[in-house]
């Protein structure tokens, strides 16, 4: 009986394509693929990571892929290495996408805080405009439709609304070697940015407010904010983890 490794590699030649050809498909290193069709499955990545790979793997080879995950935790528990579901949290654990699919979702959204915002100040200077008319209206029906003559000149100064103050920042990620991150605007929760760097590749992102940013491998990123280098935090368990940005 085929082991899961000989059925992907059977899988993967069936469909006439090469290791390197399902890795840029799959958006999954080259060298994972090889130790999965080689039965090996311990990588010292989250399981996580690892159950996240070998569904988009195994989808891609049209293979059952919820099926061939039950076999995959069954012979993890059989190793002793039961794996952990993955129990989506708001902002606990990072929810890539698969297959490529969805990458860069929330690039280029127009933040709905900050439209409120303006909404709120365009409609907080139209209700004074209101106010002041009416009072206008009301003070000459009674004066016989002639404003009475000030005693004395009065200057008046019209308060413009004020305005927010500009706190967009621009941060820039550029990957040391191939990784993934994924970036959530705190105030909405609205994802910005949730996909895999290849080596050399660089992303920008113009941002506003408190960021929630989670990186598989901090040593693999370099980051700038408004062009200036900043550190990646260190993590109490390595190097993947999540931190805030403000």
């Amino acid at each position: 009986m085929q082991n899961l490794g000989e059925r992907l590699e059977e899988a993967r030649k069936r469909k006439g394509v090469s290791i390197r050809e399902a890795a840029e498909a799959t958006k999954v290193r080259s060298d994972y693929l090889q130790k999965f069709e080689a039965n090996s499955f311990d990588l010292d990545l989250p399981p996580l990571y690892i159950r996240g790979f070998v569904r988009n793997y195994a989808r891609f080879l049209e293979l059952d892929a919820e099926r061939f995950l039950a076999e995959f935790d069954s012979l993890m528990a059989a190793d002793g290495r039961a794996p952990r579901r993955e129990a989506r949290e708001v902002y606990g654990r990072v929810e890539f996408a698969e297959g490529g699919e969805n990458a860069g979702a929330g690039r280029g959204k127009i933040d709905p805080a900050l439209l409120t915002k303006y909404g709120l100040f365009g409609g907080g200077a139209l209700l004074v405009v209101v106010i002041v008319l009416l009072l206008f209206s009301l003070f000459s029906s009674r004066s016989g439709g002639k404003p009475a003559a000030p005693t004395q000149p009065v200057q008046t100064t019209a308060q413009a609304p004020a305005q927010p103050a500009d706190t967009t920042q621009t941060l820039t990620f550029t990957a040391l070697d191939n990784t993934r991150v994924k970036i959530v605007q705190e105030s909405t929760n609205a994802v910005l940015f949730n996909a895999g760097l290849n080596r050399g590749e660089t992303k920008s992102f113009h941002t506003m407010g408190p960021l929630l940013v989670t990186v598989e491998d901090r040593t693999r990123l370099r980051m700038e904010i408004n062009g200036r280098a900043t550190d990646i935090p260190q993590f109490a368990n390595g190097n993947y983890g999540r931190f805030r940005l403000e």
